[in-house]
């Protein structure tokens, strides 16, 4: 007897419950991590994006509760004392942060997390969560990267050569990331990122136990 095994929307046996994936795309600022995460997020809706809580004021267009959770340095303090708060970072002055909870509860409950996160954000989820999806996102070229900060016009010249440095020592730290996509090409590297998203949710090793529950389902 042939056993036929359907797959649902999202990859994965209707009877194979499994949870969801952390992805954390990190890189220097201004290399489009924002722009690429809204994308790949459009393409697939099975993709849910973390919301950080940062310390800085919001840019234009930004919307509270959207595009970051905008919290004062002492509110922050509070939550990470509390433990509610995963990993952060200080960038330019500002806090970053994941609060640990709902991102806890989405994956428990089987959805794939995206994340924008800082290098260090990322290193420090990928402690938190072992089995997490970490990807380098990089510019075409420094130059490139110092005209899209500039054409972003956000942030004074002291910033933009402050951002400029990080960036260097941020991309001497790719081999700590087990996937690395230069943003050269909007279309082409969100193509990226869902065909990484789609081979680790096949890993054996995320499907542990997969082949008890065909044999059982086998008639």
């Amino acid at each position: 007897m042939e056993v036929q095994v359907r797959t649902s929307e999202t990859g994965q046996l209707p009877f194979c419950r499994q949870p969801g994936l952390v992805i954390c795309v990190s890189g220097p600022s201004g290399v489009g991590k924002g722009t690429v995460i809204a994308a790949a997020r459009q393409r697939n809706s099975k993709l849910v994006h973390s919301i950080s809580v940062t310390t800085r004021s919001p840019r234009a267009g930004e919307t509270e509760g959207v595009s970051y959770y905008f919290r004062s340095k002492e509110e922050f303090d509070r939550l990470r004392a509390a433990g509610e708060i995963l990993e952060y970072d200080e960038y330019c002055g500002h806090y970053y942060g994941t609060p640990l909870a709902p991102l806890r509860k989405m994956v428990e409950s089987g959805q794939d997390v995206i994340l924008d996160l800082t290098v260090p954000g990322s290193l420090a989820t990928m402690r938190y969560f072992p089995d997490a999806i970490s990807i380098f996102l990089l510019p075409p070229s420094i130059e490139e990267l110092r005209r899209r900060l500039e054409e972003r016009a956000t942030e004074d010249k002291y910033t933009i050569e402050r951002r400029m440095e990080q960036a260097l020592d941020e991309i001497r730290r790719l081999s700590l990331f087990g996937y690395v996509i230069i943003n050269d090409e909007l279309n082409r590297a969100v193509n990226e990122i869902l065909t990484i998203v789609a081979a680790e949710r096949h890993r054996t090793t995320r499907m542990r136990g997969i082949e008890e529950r065909i044999l059982q389902h086998g008639g």
